[in-house]
């Protein structure tokens, strides 16, 4: 998932500027309720600082100390905390999560620009998905443990697909940009055997907001925190200003009958309709018609979606399955800011299929879980 990733953009801009080595932690496969499932990265500098979170503090410490290793030797390994015992007894740590992570270490620098972060930082920018492809078990020369391959994919018809990889990782890669989930895979090449960790990568999720009023600003700052990327647009010069949207990477102004000459609509995750103003809610969501945004939010109880899906006639047809209003889960949100959350929450929910219930209401929460062999 896109927010696997974001925390590590600024750490590669960073690294590409001082030029030091650091380890990169990737989870490449988990057993039971872990706090970070496979595809999660974390960065170990040489100091033992950290940029991002795997284990939730329970195995960090551990971490930096093999990643001493890897800084000394170069060379990538794997490591697995087990937690599911009763005692812990191979930690020692009591923490009863009842969980067990496989981390690959990598050795990164700038000799080759600290791949595989370059690929990852070329997905957030390009906004092109792909698989990134890293061998962590090998007797093959030829791909050696921590030899990383990215394959880009594209978009024909709104489907993704990979145009070429090399011999033999194309059914796998296939596979896993295709379910978007991480897997693992073992290959034989003339009698040499290797397993690689597939990870597919999308693009940080990109929301449009229409309303540039005092209730956008927590929006885009809960949507900012999540690594997203956010544009708001307005018909109002005045609401346009970037003191009042520090964080927004992108403002505009732009009305209704506009907006499609100006943005890519389909390049868009999810769009909120705030402008408090029924008639230009009508004419921005008649701007969306068209586009193939999956989600789009509406402000207000039920009967004004209603009231504006009606407005579009014929069209609403085209649209209805992808319009939430009211936008937002019911958290019991009061303040602006709750408001925010909740309709940031909705939004994650909605594009990840879930339902936005309680955890504790499941039966199982392992629900990311590696799909091995």
């Amino acid at each position: 998932m896109a927010n696997k990733i974001n925390h590590l953009l600024p750490a590669y801009r960073q690294l590409q500027q001082h030029a030091h080595p650091v380890v990169l932690a990737t989870i490449i496969e988990t057993f039971g309720s872990t706090y970070q499932k496979a595809g999660a990265r974390m960065l170990i500098s040489h100091k033992g600082e950290l940029t991002g979170l795997l284990g939730g503090g329970c195995f960090e410490r551990d971490l930096v100390e093999q990643a001493l290793s890897v800084f000394a030797s170069g060379v990538a390994k794997t490591v697995f905390y087990d937690m599911r015992s009763p005692e812990d007894v191979i930690w020692g740590l009591g923490l009863g999560c009842n969980g067990a992570v496989k981390v690959l270490l990598q050795l990164l620098s700038a000799e080759n620009d600290f791949s595989p972060l370059n690929s990852i930082a070329e997905v957030a920018e390009s906004k092109l998905a792909g698989v990134l492809v890293t061998i962590f078990d090998s007797q093959y020369a030829d791909f050696c443990v921590g030899h990383n391959l990215f394959l880009p994919a594209t978009t024909t018809n709104n489907q993704q697909m990979l145009s070429s990889a090399p011999f033999p990782f194309m059914t796998a890669a296939l596979q896993s940009l295709l379910q978007q989930k991480p897997r693992i895979e073992s290959h034989t090449i003339n009698g040499h055997q290797f397993s690689a960790f597939y990870d597919p990568l999308q693009p940080p999720l990109h929301l449009l907001i229409f309303g540039a009023g005092a209730d956008a600003i927590p929006v885009v700052n809960c949507a900012k925190a999540l690594g997203w990327q956010v544009s708001v647009v307005d018909y109002r010069p005045a609401h346009i200003k970037p003191e009042r949207f520090p964080l927004a990477d992108q403002l505009l102004y732009a009305v209704p009958e506009k907006v499609s000459d100006t943005l890519e609509l389909d390049s868009f995750n999810a769009a909120v309709l705030m402008t408090h103003n029924i008639e230009y809610d009508q004419r921005y969501l008649q701007a969306l018609v068209h586009s193939h945004i999956p989600f789009i939010g509406l402000l207000g109880p039920a009967p004004r979606k209603d009231r504006l899906l009606q407005s579009l006639g014929n069209d609403s047809s085209l649209i209805s399955n992808r319009v939430f209003g009211p936008v937002g889960l019911d958290i019991g949100a009061e303040t602006p800011e709750e408001i925010a959350l909740s309709i940031v929450a909705g939004i994650r929910a909605e594009l990840s299929n879930r339902s936005g219930r309680p955890l504790s209401s499941k039966s199982t929460v392992d629900l990311h879980v590696c799909i091995p062999r």
